[in-house]
């Protein structure tokens, strides 16, 4: 009796759980990496229901904005237990970042013209873009000559509307990609800001966020052509973000604490191993 009703609800559960764990960990470790293990697990999870092609990556979008937000939301709690978190800088790079984010958002949410292919399309790009930044890419901040102080904050002496640009390109990564613009943002701050990994990552799911609050607002308030269930807001599916959104909250922390004891190039490692993974069933779904 037990199996029969319960365990049908309890594995997925558990699934999602799981995948919600690792993306969280991914996230607080790398600064990028939870929205490119959210999206297949979403896809994945949407792929029972009879949806068209827009409202696939539209639900696709809201849902992963969302886990990729909770993510941010727990590192920077962390940061600020730890005293590390630099919330005017969040907000400058932020802001400009939320303002295109929403632009972007709502014009994917009111038209039908941004469909799975052209999604799968923009997500293989960034996830390889992403790739080669992170593999090849080396920025000074990771050298001993790069200017950092005394007190370990690293000298910057780039144009101030710089960061801004970084922002708003971010933004327009999460309303895309759902990826939560740290893909960008980390390879920019290590070339621009001239941050060593382990600060670019920190300051990357700290604007996390920001980033994407407004498109997260944008896609709960709209109202979907496809309802899935009833225990959805918006293109928000409850269901399914309940156990990943738990596994976030505990493990993103995690990911950031584990963070700056794992050398440079074994997150470099970890990182390429997983795109690897992501980039391979991204191009069998696009070829099938």
């Amino acid at each position: 009796m037990f199996s029969e009703t319960i365990l049908p609800l309890l594995l997925p559960f558990l699934m999602l759980l799981i995948c919600g764990s690792l993306g969280g960990f991914l996230a607080g470790l790398l600064g990028v990496g939870g929205g490119m293990l959210f999206i297949p697990v979403i896809n994945e999870y949407l792929s029972d229901y009879p949806l068209s092609s827009d409202d696939i990556v539209k639900y696709t979008l809201a849902n992963s904005i969302a886990l990729v937000f909770m993510s941010g939301v727990s590192g920077i709690f962390r940061q600020r237990k730890m005293g590390t978190w630099d919330v005017k800088q969040s907000l400058f790079i932020g802001i400009p970042g939320a303002l295109s984010s929403l632009a972007m958002s709502m014009a994917i949410e009111q038209g039908d013209w941004y469909n799975k292919p052209r999604f799968q399309s923009v997500f293989l790009g960034f996830l390889l873009l992403s790739i080669g930044n992170m593999i090849w890419g080396k920025s000074k901040g990771e050298s001993t000559e790069s200017g950092i102080t005394e007190s370990g904050i690293t000298k910057t002496q780039t144009s101030p509307l710089l960061p801004m640009f970084v922002g708003v390109a971010a933004g327009c990564v999460v309303s895309l990609s759902g990826l939560g613009g740290g893909i960008i943002m980390v390879p920019l701050f290590r070339m621009i800001l001239k941050k060593p990994m382990h600060q670019a990552t920190a300051l990357s799911l700290s604007i996390v966020p920001i980033l994407s609050i407004t498109s997260l607002l944008q896609y709960a308030i709209s109202g979907p052509i496809q309802t899935i269930n009833h225990f959805q807001c918006g293109y928000l599916l409850g269901i399914l973000l309940l156990p990943m959104v738990i596994g976030v909250l505990f493990f993103s922390s995690f990911g950031q604490k584990t963070a700056p004891r794992v050398p440079v190039v074994w997150l470099r490692v970890i990182f390429a191993v997983l795109s690897s993974i992501i980039l391979i069933k991204t191009l069998i779904e696009i070829n099938s």
